[in-house]
């Protein structure tokens, strides 16, 4: 089990977020994302590279379309949730 008090958060830079807005992974520049769970305005996606798989936890206000906010979150093989449920 992860100890989710000692993990840090990642933010993105405006550059990053301006990447996803645009719908590619500022890590590959893949283009696609993989839809995870959802809270709120926040909204798990991970890159649809079967090489890359990087994770972000996105939010976006809900007058608009676009991203406001991301950080990163662990991919599975990096200890993150399986989102196969």
């Amino acid at each position: 089990m992860t100890d989710l008090a000692t993990r840090s958060v990642i933010l993105l830079t405006d550059d990053d977020i301006r990447t996803l807005d645009s719908g590619h992974c500022p890590d590959c520049n893949g283009r696609g994302f993989i839809l995870g769970p959802r809270g709120g305005v926040s909204i798990n996606i991970e890159c649809a590279n079967l090489d890359c798989r990087s994770r972000f936890n996105v939010a976006s206000p809900g007058w608009s379309h676009h991203i406001s906010f991301a950080q990163r979150i662990p991919s599975q093989a990096d200890g993150g949730a399986d989102w196969s449920e």
